[in-house]
C-alpha cells in the first residue's frame, strides 16, 4: 500500500478493535467480486485475489496470498501465512509463524500455530496443531 492509501484509510476507517482486543489502524478487504470482506490490520498483507468473509480478521504481520479463502470468523495473526488455494474455515486460527498453503483446508475451530507447515490435506475441526510439518496432512 502506498503512503497516500495508508493516509486515506486512516482517515476513512480509523482504528478498529479486533476480537482479541487489539486496537490498530485497519480497513476492510475488497473481495475480487467487489463485495466487502473482513478486516485487515495496516501492518498485515492481503492480496486482492483473496476472498475474506465479512467477519474474518487478519492481524499483526500476517499474510494472505494467492487465491486463499478465509471463511466465517477465521483469524490469521502473528507472522502466519495462508497462501495458494488454502481455505481457513469458521472460528479457525492460524497464528505465530505457521504456514498453510497449497490445497490445505483448516477445519472450523482448529488452531495452527508455532512453526507448523501444512501444504495439502485437512486440519480437523476443533484440533490444536503445533510445530506440525506435513506436506500431506492425514490426521
Amino acid at each position: 500500500m502506498t503512503s497516500p492509501q495508508i493516509f486515506f484509510n486512516r482517515l476513512r476507517y480509523g482504528k478498529h478493535t479486533f476480537e482479541d482486543g487489539d486496537v490498530c489502524f485497519a480497513s476492510p478487504h475488497k473481495n475480487p467480486d467487489g463485495s466487502i470482506g473482513g478486516w485487515i490490520a495496516e501492518t498485515a498483507l492481503v492480496e486482492p485475489t483473496c476472498w475474506l468473509d465479512p467477519d474474518t480478521e487478519v492481524l499483526e504481520y500476517a499474510q494472505v496470498r494467492d487465491n486463499a479463502r478465509l471463511q466465517g470468523n477465521a483469524v490469521i495473526s502473528g507472522f502466519a501465512v495462508v497462501a495458494g488455494d488454502a481455505i481457513v474455515d469458521d472460528w479457525a486460527l492460524v497464528t505465530e509463524a505457521a504456514t498453510v498453503q497449497g490445497d490445505a483446508y483448516v477445519g472450523s475451530g482448529a488452531v495452527i500455530c508455532r512453526e507448523s507447515y501444512i501444504d495439502t490435506g485437512t486440519a480437523q475441526k476443533d484440533q490444536y496443531y503445533t510445530n506440525l510439518q506435513q506436506r500431506n496432512l492425514q490426521i
